[in-house]
């Protein structure tokens, strides 16, 4: 590959590279990598017009489900339709009258903030720029300018700063408190009386920006807003139990792998997973399919530790879904969640290893 720019963030800054090359009028491919994690994005004529990411991202009917703005039954319908292969998804399911543009629009948001919005808050981050090649592979379309990607994503950084005081992570419970201060919330906006309704002292930040359709963005505005009023606090996940379920799903993949006929591959995966332990600082080991050493003492938060996991656990299920037929991917992830204690199910849902949902909806029956 010949390289045409490639630097650090470390000594420019993102917004200094999404202003030369969406100023410039640049037509190639950006590749942006912090340690495991990466993200590219094409550039056509200044514009961005497509992202992909090393773990595999959500589908518009994906997020409607989660949503709950569309029953499975209806996407594998529209899925199946003519209209889906001549129009595309959005605009069957816009036509039918089964989704809004609104709903849409908030899948769009959910994306854009998942994918895009998050690298304004990547440090000592790798980047590459490869003129006249587009790299449109696993990922989605998009159509942004620069512009507008600068402004939303530093206004956002601003924002992300002054509610972190009140909510330090997305990945912390929340729960009401028992005695609020008289007249606290009045202050708070219809939206914030919203993510109130849903706090039951078990769903994290990002469950409940899910539970009430709105951004993680959007629903930590509220958790912030709803902290400083003396409604509710943020709790930290129970590390054991975290480390539990990591420990649990490594050890069933590799076992299944090995069940599965592919050795190699479960060999490879306990390589990875003993790679990517040691170059982020990790102590989890595994040795013949089995963990032999966790993170229970290791220095690192709770919260931190939720996203290096699902980080892994997210580029393994990417992986697989490249190498093996949709049947032996969904065997490798549904038949865990299905044998798990309800506790450890609700943990996996709300924690996002998998996209439970995704993957049971578009199961073939």
């Amino acid at each position: 590959m010949s390289v045409d720019l490639e630097g650090s963030l470390r000594c420019f800054s993102l917004t200094d590279i999404l202003q030369l090359l969406g100023f410039s009028g640049q037509t190639g491919t950006l590749t942006l990598s912090q340690g495991w994690n990466s993200r590219t994005i094409c550039f056509e004529k200044g514009r961005l017009t497509y992202i992909a990411a090393a773990t595999r991202l959500p589908t518009v009917g994906e997020l409607l489900i989660r949503a709950g703005k569309l029953e499975p039954a209806r996407l594998r319908v529209a899925l199946a339709s003519a209209e889906y292969a001549s129009h595309g998804l959005a605009a069957t399911l816009l036509e039918w009258g089964w989704v809004s543009e609104q709903d849409l629009k908030r899948c769009r948001d959910q994306v854009l903030e998942e994918t895009i919005y998050s690298l304004f808050l990547w440090r000592n981050c790798r980047f590459t720029f490869e003129s006249g090649v587009l790299s449109k592979v696993g990922g989605l379309a998009v159509d942004l300018t620069t512009e507008r990607l600068i402004i939303d994503g530093t206004r956002r950084v601003d924002e992300w700063i002054a509610i972190s005081p009140y909510v330090p992570s997305m990945r912390m419970t929340f729960r009401r408190l028992s005695s609020p201060p008289e007249g606290a919330d009045a202050q708070c906006s219809e939206q914030d009386r919203q993510v109130l309704a849903h706090i039951d002292g078990r769903r994290d930040g990002v469950a409940l920006a899910l539970a009430c359709g709105t951004t993680q963005f959007e629903a930590a505005r509220s958790l912030a807003q709803l902290a400083r009023a003396g409604l509710a606090r943020a709790v930290p996940p129970d590390k054991s139990r975290i480390i539990e379920l990591f420990n649990f799903l490594v050890e069933s993949i590799y076992v299944k792998l090995c069940m599965f006929g592919y050795a190699r591959i479960a060999a490879e995966f306990q390589e990875e997973l003993n790679r990517f332990s040691q170059g982020n600082k990790l102590k989890v080991t595994m040795r013949a399919g089995k963990v032999t050493l966790s993170d229970l003492d290791t220095m690192i938060e709770p919260t931190a530790l939720i996203d290096l996991y699902k980080l892994f656990i997210a580029i393994q299920q990417n992986r697989f879904s490249k190498m093996f037929e949709p049947e032996v991917v969904h065997g490798l992830v549904e038949g865990l969640y299905l044998h798990l204690s309800p506790e450890l199910q609700e943990l996996l849902r709300m924690y996002e290893f998998y996209q439970i949902e995704g993957l049971l909806v578009l199961s073939t029956e």
